[in-house]
C-alpha cells in the first residue's frame, strides 16, 4: 500500500540524519534546502507508490476475471450459451469478459454437453439439446461453435459437434413369469429405455448393465441375448458393431459417438420386433 509523502519524507530525513557525512544538516525549516530536496523526492516516490497500488490492483483484477479454461468451467460456459432463431445472441466484452449484454435463461438450448481433449491438444465439445436428447440443427451448431471460439483460450482447436443418437438393436429371448404376459413386453421395452436414456453423456453402454436392467423388470426371469449390434448413427445396422453375435459375447461395451444412445429405429429391428418373450 502507498505510504504518504509525509511518511516517506520522515524516512528520507531519517536516514539524512543517521548519516555522520550530512550532520551539517541540521536546520529544522521547511525551506530548507536540503529539507525541499527530500519533499520533492518524497513527493516522487509516493506518486510512484500509488501507480504500483493502481497497477497491481488492475492486474488483480483482470486475473479475477480471467477464466480458469478447467473442463468444468467451458461445460458451465457451453450450458450457459444463448439461442434465439430471430434475435441474434451476441457476446460483448464487459469488464474484459466476453459475456451476454443481457443475461436470458430461457434461451439456453444446450441439456448434455461433453469436453474432451485428446493428447494433441485439441479439444472435442459433443453437445444435445432438449430432453429426450437431439442434436442441434446447423444454424445453431455454427452460433455454438462461434461462442465457443470468442470465450476460449487462443491457439487452440475447439471442434463442436452434434450429431442424431447412436442406436441399439438388442434381438434377445426374454424368459418370464407367465401371469405378467399382458404387460411384460411393454414394461420391459420401458426399462431399455429408460436405461438408455439415463446413461452418462458420452459415457458407455455396458451390456452387463443393460442385462441387470431387463432382469430387474418385475417377472423377468432371465435374458439371453442373441444379437446386440451397436451403431452410430450415420451408419447402417450392417456396419455397426457387434457386441454379440450367435448368443456369443464378442464386446463388452459401445462407448457413445453422438454422446447418447436409443434403441434402433429401423423398422423391422426396432425392440418390439427383436424381442421375444417366453413365459414359464
Amino acid at each position: 500500500m502507498a505510504r504518504t509523502v509525509n511518511e516517506i519524507q520522515a524516512a528520507i530525513i531519517a536516514d539524512v540524519q543517521a548519516d555522520s557525512t550530512l550532520s551539517g544538516l541540521t536546520s529544522t525549516s521547511k525551506r530548507a534546502i536540503w529539507r525541499v530536496w527530500t519533499f520533492i523526492v518524497a513527493v516522487a516516490i509516493a506518486v510512484l507508490e500509488q501507480l504500483m497500488d493502481k497497477f497491481k490492483s488492475d492486474n488483480e483484477t483482470i486475473v479475477s476475471l480471467a477464466p480458469p479454461q478447467t473442463t468444468a468451467w467451458l461445460s458451465d460456459k457451453i450450458f450457459k450459451f444463448q439461442y434465439d432463431a430471430t434475435d441474434p445472441q451476441v457476446l460483448q466484452l464487459i469488464d474484459l469478459v466476453p459475456q451476454y449484454p443481457t443475461v436470458d435463461a430461457t434461451k439456453r438450448i444446450v441439456t448434455r454437453v461433453s469436453v474432451k481433449t485428446n493428447l494433441a491438444g485439441s479439444v472435442t465439445i459433443k453437445v444435445a439439446k432438449n430432453e429426450p436428447p437431439e442434436p442441434l440443427d446447423n444454424l445453431e451448431l455454427d452460433a455454438l461453435q462461434s461462442y465457443v471460439n470468442q470465450i476460449a483460450v487462443t491457439g487452440i482447436d475447439y471442434s463442436v459437434t452434434s450429431t442424431a443418437s447412436d442406436k441399439l438393436k438388442v434381438e434377445a429371448q426374454v424368459y418370464y413369469n407367465g401371469g405378467y404376459s399382458a404387460v411384460i413386453s411393454d414394461n420391459v421395452i420401458a426399462a431399455i429405455n429408460n436405461f438408455l436414456a439415463t446413461l452418462p453423456f458420452d459415457g458407455s453402454m455396458q451390456l452387463t448393465d443393460l442385462e441387470a436392467a431387463i432382469r430387474a423388470v418385475t417377472g423377468v426371469n432371465d435374458v439371453i441375448f442373441n444379437n446386440v449390434v451397436a451403431r452410430q448413427d450415420s451408419d447402417s445396422i450392417a456396419d455397426g458393431t457387434f457386441l454379440v453375435t450367435g448368443n456369443q459375447y464378442v464386446g463388452r461395451k459401445w462407448p457413445t459417438v453422438s454422446g447418447y444412445i436409443v434403441p434402433e429405429t429401423t423398422t423391422g429391428h426396432t425392440l418390439a420386433d427383436t424381442l421375444t418373450f417366453i413365459p414359464e
